[in-house]
Formats: structure tokens, sequence, C-alpha cells
């Protein structure tokens, strides 16, 4: 930066910041900026959650427009305007597609920048503003100076449903190697928190739970293990994850009171729960961009077996199993196939799978992504 020049100020516009893969990838992006070249504030649409206070603790502003969900609010509109006024943002960077349509009432085009964090939405599992938020989006694209998606298949997806950006620019999701690793100290910790045998075989599924992760396909997929497999452990963790959630104990069936299921609703040492497992999973039917939870996984070590959605298949590569979705079967042989292999093949793989992380997927490549694109549009007349 030059020595007279002052940061570039932008305006980050997110939906919510409750723990969630978009929440968690924009505080990450926050903490490795460079702070000299970039001065960050962060405007909620909704009630502040967690990782609004993770942002605040890493000395980035954060204010809340207080909107509540699926709810339009002019009053909201008036109060972006006048923070908008007074920070005088030099570029608007949205998050998700209500942030994105709310952007553009900022009526500065030229530096507005949207970003699509999924891939094939079943729209018809939604409610009727998020579907208008899709479908209204597909019409505006053109609007914004650039368009991020975070897979390939995000992309194509929404070409399909109208969307005709300016400019589409690809950044996949980057990954802190230092916080996600190997620890077998933590995998002995949990296993003893939760009285699984050092020695057990144990499966995980770390993510909320919502349609599209596909619970009911992974339970099944355990069943069938559980025949050949009796002694397998299953840890699963997330929002919402929990037996007192009654769309969990309808799915899990007569395995609601089986102790070899550990359900451990939202946690914060994710980085511990990954580091405890022998395998990973992503049971996902649609809608995934670039799964965090499976790149976290092999981060730490550990090798994956995904259905092939969003980006899945770029992302493990030849360092785990990639299975059609939906398909209990398929994914049972994934874990048989994983469990014959044996310890030592599952740990060369899951350093095969670290490394391919620490090769393509590092926060340091992401953020210096962010970076160029945001000086590169600076750099042109503004329309």
């Amino acid at each position: 930066m030059a020595e007279n020049s002052r940061p570039l100020k932008v305006l980050h516009l997110i939906s919510t910041l409750d723990v969630g893969g978009a929440e968690q990838n924009l505080l990450r992006l926050l903490t490795s900026m460079d702070k000299e070249a970039f001065h960050n504030e962060v405007v909620c649409m909704t009630q502040p959650g967690v990782i609004a206070g993770r942002i605040e603790q890493a000395g980035i502003p954060v204010r809340s427009l207080g909107m509540k969900k699926g709810v339009p609010d002019f009053a909201a509109v008036l109060n972006l305007c006048s923070f908008a006024n007074t920070l005088k943002p030099d570029l608007i960077q949205c998050w998700m597609y209500h942030a994105n349509l709310l952007g553009l009432t900022l009526l500065k085009p030229g530096a507005t920048i949207w970003n699509i964090r999924c891939s094939d939405m079943d729209l018809s599992l939604y409610g009727p503003v998020y579907q208008l938020s899709v479908k209204a989006g597909a019409r505006l694209s053109h609007i914004p100076s650039a368009v991020i998606a975070n897979s390939h298949a995000g992309k194509a997806v929404h070409e399909t449903l109208g969307y005709h950006p300016r400019r589409w620019v690809v950044i996949p999701n980057g990954f802190d190697t230092g916080f996600f690793r190997p620890d077998d100290a933590a995998r002995s910790q949990i296993r003893e928190e939760l009285n699984i045998p050092g020695d057990a075989f144990v499966i995980g599924l770390i993510c909320r739970f919502d349609p599209m992760k596909d619970h009911p396909t992974f339970f099944e997929a355990a069943r069938l293990f559980r025949e050949m497999h009796p002694q397998t452990h299953f840890l699963l963790a997330g929002r919402g994850v929990t037996r007192e959630n009654p769309q969990i104990r309808e799915i899990m069936g007569p395995a609601e009171d089986d102790e070899h299921f550990h359900l451990l609703d939202e946690r914060s040492d994710m980085e511990r729960i990954f580091a405890s497992l022998d395998v990973a999973t992503s049971a996902s039917a649609w809608g995934e961009g670039l799964p965090n939870a499976v790149a976290e996984a092999m981060a730490c070590g550990i090798p994956c077996v995904a259905t092939d959605v969003g980006d899945s298949r770029i992302l493990v590569g030849d360092t785990g199993i990639v299975i059609n979705k939906s398909s209990p079967h398929e994914l049972c042989e994934a874990w048989a196939t994983m469990a014959r292999s044996g310890a030592d093949a599952r740990r060369a793989m899951g350093l095969k799978a670290r490394e391919r992380i620490m090769q393509h997927y590092t926060q340091e490549q992401t953020a210096g992504s962010y970076e160029a694109l945001y000086r590169e549009i600076m750099s042109r007349p503004v329309s």
C-alpha cells in the first residue's frame, strides 16, 4: 500500500451471524485479510449470533439491523443506508441471497459484489421469501460488479437458474490448517468424554439439522453397517442434532436408545470432534457448494466419505471416497471399505487429505483472492 493511501473500506452485509458455513467463512476472511490495506465492517440483517461476538473480538465492528427472518422491513433499509452514508464504503460485499438483494438498495452497483454459497437447492422445501429472493437474484444479477461463487457447481447451477452477472469469480473456501490439524490428545479426550473405546471404529457426521444434509440416509446406512460391525460408534454434532429434537427421534427409530449413537448438538470445539473420528461423512443430498465440514475433517487428517454434491468430488480428490447421493447402501459400503483398509491405511489417507487442503484450500489463498478482486474492482471506473 502506498504511504499516503488509506485502507479500502469494505462493508460486509450478511443475513445472519449464527454458526454456519458462510458465517464462519466470513469470520476467517475478516481475520486473515491485510488490516493495513483493508478496513472491514459488518452489518448483520437479523439479531447477531455467536459469530458476531467472535468478529468483534477480532476488533471488527458489527452492527445489526434487527430484522426478523422472512419479514421485509423498510426501516431496516433506512438504517442500512444511514450507516453506509456514515461509513462511506468503497466496496459492498454481500453474503447470500437476502443480503445480495438488500445490498442493491445502497445504489452502488459498480462497487457491489454478491456471494453465492450453495449449489442445487431444493427450493420447494424453503419458504416463499427465500424462493422469491433466489428468483429475484437471477433477474438482478447483472447489476453488481461481480458475483463470487465458492464452488464451480454453484456457478453452473445458478447459470441454469438465469443468473447472468457481468463477471463470475469462483473462490473456494479457505481453512486454517494450524487450527484444524491432527490431534491424538483430542482424539483420546473426546472418546473418554463419550465413553467410546479407544480402539472403536468411529464414523462422524458434522452438520446442522437441515433437509439438505440428509440425516435419514445417514441413519439408514448406520443401521445397515451395524448389522456387520455392531461395535461401531456414530458421532453427530451440529445445531439441532439432539435427541430432544422430535424429528431426529423419528428418523432414528429404534436407534434412539442405542448408546453407540452420540448426538452432541452444536459444539464450539469441532476441531477436537473431527480429530476423534476414524471416518468423516457428508451425506448431503443437495445444496452444498464446497462443504466446510469435509475440508475441516481433511485438514484434521481424517479421511472422508462424501456424496457427489456441489464440489465435493473436486475437494476430496483421491484422498477419500465419493458416492452417489441418497443411497444408504453405497454409503454403508464406502464405510465398509474404509473399515477393511485398516488403521494405518486410513491414517495415510488422512494425511494425504490434509496435504491436499494445505496445497489448494488454505485461508491465505482465499484471502489473497478476495483482496486481489477488491483491488481490481477499485482500479476500474465505478459505474
